[in-house]
Order: C-alpha cells, then structure tokens, then sequence
C-alpha cells in the first residue's frame, strides 16, 4: 500500500488462500500495533551494533504517520495502541479490500513461490521477470506450513543470504503442574526472573492448563529460559514490606486468607497458602515465624518446574532470521544482491509482546518503499 503511487506493476504472492492469517487472530482479535516505549532496547538481534544502526532510521520516528497512512486508527491503554475497533479480522479484511481494490497491485493468492533466479538484472519468478524483490516471509512457524529452517529460509539461502540462528519466541512457559493447571484461567500482576541470566519482566500473567501465559511471558520467552527461574506474585511490594505490614495486623483478630485477599485472587490464595503448608482460617496473630518465611518463600521466590521445550506452533514469532550484516540498514537492500529487499520477521529482529512486531513490519515495510521509489527516480 505504500507504493500505491508507484509508476509500475507490483505483484504480491502469498502462500495462503487469505491475506493475514495469522494477523487475524493476534490479540484475541484487539491486536496490540504499537507502543509508546519502541527502541532497540524491545529488540534482539545477533548484530546488536547493526540493530541500533538501522533504528536510527527517521521513520522509526514516524510510527503513528505510518499507521495513518494504513488506515489504522487506535486507542491507548497505557503503553499500548490498540485497534480502536478491537477487530482484528476486520481491520484485516479492510486492508486486503484495499490490495485488492489498489490498481498497481496483482493478487496471486494461494500461491507458493518454490525458487527465484536472479537473470540480468531482474528476478525470475513463476515465468516472469521481475525488477525488484521484496521477501516478506515471516519466521518458523507460518500458518499451515511447519518445516525445517532450510525450507522455510530456502528462498534467501538460495540468493545467497546466511541465516542465523533461529529459535521460538513469545510463547508460554509450559510446565507439568496439576495442582496450578486447576487454577487455568486466573491472572495477576507478576515478575518472573531468571536466576542464570539474571533478568526480569514484570507484566500481566495468566495461569493456564499447560502452564503461563500472559504478556510477561510472552516478554521473557522472547529470549531462551534457562531452567532456574522463579515467580514473584506481589512485585509491587518488596518482601521486607510485606513482612512489616503482616506483622502489624498480629495484635488484631485479622484472618490471613483475608489479608492476602487484597493482593490476589482468592483461588490463588488458596493455593499459595496450601503450598506454604498454612490453615486457610489461621488468624495473623497465630502465625508462627516458620509459616511467615514458608509464606513469603511461596510469594516472592516460587520455583517454576522444569520448563519443556517451547516449539514453534505455541509461539508467535521468531528469533533469528537473515542477518543483519548482509542488510543495508537505511535501505533494508540485500548487500548480495542489488534490488532485493527484506521486511518484517524473516530478520534477524525479534521484539517483545505488545505491538513491537507488528509495528517493526510496517516501518520496515515503509523503509523498503522509499528505498524502491528513490531507486527508480536515480
């Protein structure tokens, strides 16, 4: 859409039957498209240096422009931009109507490129020359279509771009807990930390049948788990804090399950004090020093299982792609091959949850529609 002007045909391939299949579904509909924080720092890359160089472009500047070039309207909610419609498949159909409608555009839908070659100085592709190439794949995992990284990447491996090393990201942390698995369902406000790596995300959390899930999750799987990792259920109140404030309710008749009911869902209450092995109807006054540090053990440093595996169709996105080093940051052109152009995941850039993709596509895409315009006006 952002070549809607251009002087010239453009024929766009994709695979599925639909455009945006997956975009359909993202966000259960309400689709996160931006945020308010959006720097190198949201994103990984094994070319950190290279990573910071191309987020100096003027147009990671320019994201609300971009989307209202798109269409897009949105809403805040805190960092956030949400579609103002909170419909995902819509906004989607609007914008395929617009591809469709879009008198420069061809639609070949259904239909998967197997191989390109490069002839003179054009692209071969399904029997025709082509000027220009923009590979706009996205990662491991696309709708219908999970293989090997040498099929999925076979398209740029093939015009000679190295691809680095790729791996799940924004997934769930999948566990075998029965007793939490009761609780699916349930969210709250949480950190969790790996005690290896030494980091932390503090976001929303959600229990669920396998596991969590949540965007804090999502964040802290957007890099590789090491299995030492534990749960915070109160990050906003240090554990010296909440001991003080337990231990001034001790001369009053205050039930404990009743004091933690203003931090947590009862349900999580429940079971909190089940592992810290306390009576639900103990009263704070009767609370023994042992059941305190057993409470705030359970509370600020409860140990996650053994982690499994993320796989690639539990996760949203990738980490790795074609490298950077191969990449003109200013352009997004191919430094192997002149005229061949890449956007969006099929980069070695991968952001956290909350819009960062999703916005890193667009920009990317709008970053690759200058380079194009300007190459043609030379």
């Amino acid at each position: 859409m952002f070549l809607k002007n251009y002087d010239a045909n453009i024929t766009l391939f994709e695979q599925n039957p639909h455009i945006g299949r997956k975009l359909r579904i993202t966000g259960g509909g309400r689709m996160n498209v931006g945020n308010k924080i959006f720097s190198a720092k949201e994103f990984s890359s094994s070319s950190k240096n290279l990573l910071k160089r191309l987020f100096k472009n003027r147009h990671f500047q320019r994201r609300d422009e971009i989307l209202s070039e798109l269409g897009i309207h949105i809403v805040w909610e805190k960092n956030r931009a949400i579609l103002r419609s909170g419909n995902a498949k819509k906004e989607v159909e609007r914008l395929s109507c617009a591809l469709h409608s879009q008198k420069n555009v061809i639609l070949k839908l259904g239909k998967k490129i197997e191989g390109i070659e490069k002839k003179g100085n054009g692209f071969m592709i399904d029997g025709e020359l082509f000027y220009a190439v923009i590979l706009a794949q996205g990662g491991m995992y696309r709708m219908g279509d999970l293989k090997h990284q040498e099929e999925i990447y076979k398209l740029p491996i093939s015009l000679g771009h190295t691809i680095t090393l790729v791996s799940p990201s924004l997934g769930s942390l999948m566990f075998t807990d029965t007793e939490l698995a009761k609780l699916s369902g349930l969210a709250f406000y949480g950190k969790l930390t790996d005690i290896e790596q030494k980091r932390s995300v503090t976001d929303d959390i959600l229990i669920t049948h396998i596991g969590l899930s949540g965007p804090a999750v999502l964040d802290f799987t957007a890099q590789k788990c090491s299995n030492n990792v534990e749960l915070c259920f109160l990050p906003d109140t240090s554990e010296e804090d909440f001991r003080m404030e337990v231990n001034s309710e001790r001369k009053g008749s205050m039930i404990l399950r009743t004091f933690l009911k203003k931090f947590l869902p009862q349900r999580l209450v429940d079971e909190i004090l089940r592992r810290s092995s306390i009576s639900t109807d103990i009263q704070i006054a009767n609370l023994q020093k042992k059941q305190l540090r057993a409470l705030c053990t359970t509370l600020f440093h409860f140990r996650l299982p053994p982690l499994q595996e993320n796989i690639y169709p539990s996760c949203w996105t990738t980490c790795g792609g074609v490298s950077l080093s191969e990449i003109r940051t200013a352009t997004l052109e191919s430094k192997v091959i002149p005229q061949l152009y890449f956007v969006g995941e099929i980069l070695d850039v991968n952001g956290l949850c909350g819009g960062y993709n999703i916005g890193f596509a667009s920009i990317s895409a709008r970053i690759v529609a200058d380079a194009i315009i300007n190459s043609a006006e030379m």
